[in-house]
Formats: structure tokens, C-alpha cells, sequence
């Protein structure tokens, strides 16, 4: 009996004060919003990727991922790649050479867009190093640099908490996957992989830009299983769309695979935003969730963007709030009594870019068409995958020889196009930024509207 009541004393000691946070269901007790989610954790970082050079300087969604980031009292920010852009702006180099606490928080991947920047391009291997010159690695952390200088392991003690860090180099260039991820890189990850002994007090993370995204199966079957038995977190980026991968042998065993979407350049359904993992110390475990940057308010998030990883043990599924009706990408817009064609599409779409601009031309890219019957929220994005804005630049008869090629008798002409590319020509052929004009409308809004126009229609007939 001694005995026991030495343990249990020794227990409460151990424990302290400090809650035991009940979780069923994979809800966590207590907490109904995310500033009660802040109130609990014992510490909190986040994740974020593909923001090609933006910053809060040109970006809402930045500045707002900055400011939660700041409300949150994250200790660090991990990058996934593609941070730079060749020809952009790029003002998130400022933001991590003169933001002291970017400059010593910020743990960058080195990925195609590093590469393309510093070097001759995409596939200028290991060329992104250079990145890292411009942050402060080993301010508050253990640092081994890899010897390609554009890998590293990474230790930061927390408490009694060691975050493990392994960031690898696996850009989109070459397309040869050998070459792009070479057996270096994947030695340099197992090797300090079983270095690692792995307790509930080891917060293990591995990451890699990739060029198809989850890398993992790019491993080989030795290296994978050393993967899943030393990682609690595996992140990919270069999709921008946030998704959780889920192995069949594991379920929910083993590390959380996951796509970190992307902040500024989001495709598909996926909204802006970043991923925020909150560290809880009764019991050990990360939640983890892609918080929205494209609404005015952080929250909570509902089933596919949240999860709960218990360090050394299961993957819970959890569901914080309802999905709102905007947010079901399942929802139907509309009934087409046939299928639009590729081409059919082209024509529709630029023509809607013409109505909303009411330019001359119209310069549009899609990528697949519209089926026959109910069309979904979900299929409109598989037109536009980025959903980028659509916006007019007005060019004289040199500037649009000089940028398309081709002559024009019109003194002037305006051609609609997407925000990506119209950020592009004014970026890469330096002409003055007041010939672009941005209408505020979405191409997937713009889309939808058409759709629902043309019900109307075919109702009336």
C-alpha cells in the first residue's frame, strides 16, 4: 500500500497542475472555439508552403496567416517549399531578413522555386541553398547541415519536448524522380532517422517539396518503414491543395501524411491557408488543422482539414465544427442536359472574361470540361483549378508585338486574362502597373454565375 501511494504521489508531482485533456471521440473536452484550443496547448507552430515570394506586403491571406500566426504565440513556422519566384516580387525575402522573429523562426525547404531564383532554374539542383543564408537556423536549434548545403536535421527543445526536423530536397526539376530525389537525400533521412530515440517527450517531422506530391512513395520499402516507425508528421507541398494521404497498411497508424495546400496560390476546392499544429501535454498529442486565410476569422475546422495525433500511438478522426453550405464542394449547381466540350468551354470562358472585363481579347487557360447532368461545385474547379482573379491589361501596338508576337492594328487593345498571368507580363516585360485593371471576380464565381444564368434559360424554354 506504501508502495501505491508513492507512485500516485510521485504521478502528481510529475503532473503537477498541469489538465488532462479528455478526448472521445476525437473532440477535445472544453474546447469550443479555437482561442480555447491556444488556452490548452502546451506550445504551438505552424506550417506553410507555395506562397511563391508573397508576403503581407502584396497578400490579404498573408497578412492574415502573419497575424494569427502572431495571436496563436506560435514558436516557430516550418516552410515547405516554393517560398521565391523568378520575375516576381518576392517581398517575403524582406519579410525573413528584417522580421526578427521570421528571421529566427522560420525553417525553410528548399524547392524548385529556390532553385529557379538563385540558379538557372527549376532543375538546378540543390541552387535554393542560398535561402538559407538569409535566416537564422541555428538561433534557437541544433543544426546539421547536409553536405549538398540545401538539406538539414534540425532538434528544438520545447520544455521537455524535442521537435525533430528533417527537411529534404525534392524539387519539381528534373522530371527524372532519381535525380530530383536522389539516394543522398534518402540516406541523409534514414541515417538521422535512427539517430533519433524515439520516447512520447520526440516530436519527429519530415519534409520535402515533391513533384507529384507524397513523397513517401518515392521511398524504398526498408526506407519507408523507417519512416513510419521514427515520424509523427510527414509533410508534402508543389499540389497547393491540403489533403491528407492514408496508407492502406496503416490507416491510422503511423505518421499523419499530409499536403500542406498553399497560403497565397491555393488549387482546386482547397481555400488559402496554412497548417497549425497545437502540442498538448496530457495527453502527448498534435492537433492538427488547415486553417482558412480566406476568411476574416481564424477557426476551428470540420472533418478533412483537422485531425488529432496521439505521439507514438493513433491518428483520431475528428470533426471540430459543422460544414457550412459554402463549404460543400458536393453541392450542385446546376443540370447540363448535354456535355460541354474542351473546346466549347474555351469559347464560353473567354467570353465571360471579355463580359466581366469588357476587353478586346481574351487570353484563358482550361483544363478539362463539363459533363452531361448534374454539375457539381467541385467540377467548376477542374476548369479553373487556381480560381485566380480576372483582371485587363491595356497594351499599345509595341508592348502586345513585344509580349505576344504578333501585330495589332489598334492603337491600343485590351486583353482579359488571369491575375497569375497578368502579374506575370508586368513582372517579366517591366511595363507600368497602371495598364492592369482587376475586376474582384473570381473565375469560379464568374463560372457559377454563367451556370446558373444558363439554368435560368433552359428553364424558360
Amino acid at each position: 500500500m506504501k508502495r501505491i501511494l508513492l507512485i500516485i504521489l510521485i504521478l502528481f508531482i510529475l503532473l503537477g497542475c498541469e489538465k488532462v485533456i479528455r478526448i472521445k471521440n476525437g473532440k477535445l473536452a472544453g474546447v469550443n472555439n479555437i482561442e480555447d484550443l491556444d488556452k490548452i496547448s502546451t506550445f504551438s507552430f505552424a506550417i506553410m508552403s507555395d506562397n511563391k515570394g508573397d508576403s503581407s506586403q502584396n497578400s490579404e491571406k498573408f497578412a492574415r496567416m502573419q497575424q494569427w500566426i502572431k495571436d496563436s504565440d506560435d514558436l516557430f513556422i516550418i516552410g515547405v517549399g516554393d517560398h521565391l519566384k523568378k520575375d516576381w516580387d518576392n517581398s517575403f525575402l524582406d519579410l525573413i531578413q528584417n522580421n526578427d522573429w521570421w528571421n529566427k523562426n522560420f525553417y525553410p525547404n528548399i524547392a524548385d522555386g529556390e532553385n529557379e531564383f538563385y540558379g538557372s532554374g527549376q532543375g538546378d539542383w540543390g541552387a535554393g541553398e542560398k535561402l538559407l543564408d538569409n535566416v537564422d537556423l541555428s538561433s534557437h536549434a541544433s543544426v546539421i547541415l547536409q553536405e549538398n548545403g540545401c538539406e538539414y536535421y534540425l532538434k528544438r527543445k520545447v520544455g521537455n519536448v524535442t521537435i525533430h526536423l528533417i527537411q529534404l530536397h525534392f524539387s519539381d526539376q528534373p522530371k527524372e524522380e532519381k535525380i530530383a530525389f536522389n539516394e543522398e537525400s534518402k540516406k541523409f533521412l534514414t541515417e538521422k532517422l535512427l539517430t533519433i530515440q524515439k520516447s512520447h517527450n520526440d516530436i519527429v517531422i519530415a519534409s520535402a517539396h515533391s513533384r507529384t506530391g507524397f513523397w513517401y512513395k518515392n521511398l524504398s520499402e526498408s526506407q519507408f518503414k523507417i519512416l513510419t516507425e521514427k515520424c509523427d508528421l510527414v509533410l508534402s507541398a508543389t499540389t497547393h491543395f491540403f489533403e491528407r494521404a492514408i496508407i492502406p497498411e496503416y490507416e491510422d497508424d503511423g505518421p499523419l501524411f499530409i499536403n500542406t495546400g498553399s497560403i497565397t496560390y491555393p488549387s482546386m476546392f482547397c481555400p488559402a491557408g496554412y497548417v497549425q499544429v497545437n502540442v498538448l501535454n496530457y495527453p502527448r498529442s498534435m492537433v492538427v488543422q488547415y486553417i482558412n486565410a480566406d476568411i476574416s476569422e481564424r477557426e476551428l475546422q470540420y472533418e478533412n482539414y483537422a485531425f488529432i495525433k496521439m505521439i507514438n500511438g493513433k491518428i483520431l478522426k475528428t470533426n471540430f465544427r459543422s460544414m457550412k453550405p459554402e463549404e460543400n464542394v458536393d453541392r450542385i449547381i446546376t443540370f447540363l442536359p448535354q456535355e460541354m466540350s474542351k473546346e466549347t468551354m474555351q469559347k464560353i470562358s473567354e467570353d465571360m472574361y471579355k463580359k466581366v472585363t469588357n476587353a478586346d481579347e481574351a487570353l484563358v487557360q482550361i483544363e478539362n470540361t463539363l459533363h452531361k447532368g448534374d454539375v457539381k461545385y467541385r467540377d467548376l474547379w477542374e476548369i479553373f483549378p487556381y480560381n485566380n482573379e480576372i483582371c485587363k491589361i491595356t497594351l499599345n501596338k509595341s508592348q502586345y508585338k513585344e509580349i505576344f508576337g504578333e501585330k495589332t492594328k489598334k492603337d491600343t487593345i485590351s486583353i482579359a486574362l488571369s491575375s497569375y498571368y497578368a502579374k506575370y507580363i508586368l513582372r517579366k516585360f517591366d511595363v507600368n502597373k497602371d495598364i492592369l485593371l482587376c475586376s474582384g471576380v473570381s473565375e469560379i464565381e464568374s463560372l457559377e454565375n454563367w451556370l446558373k444564368d444558363l439554368k435560368i434559360e433552359i428553364d424558360n424554354h
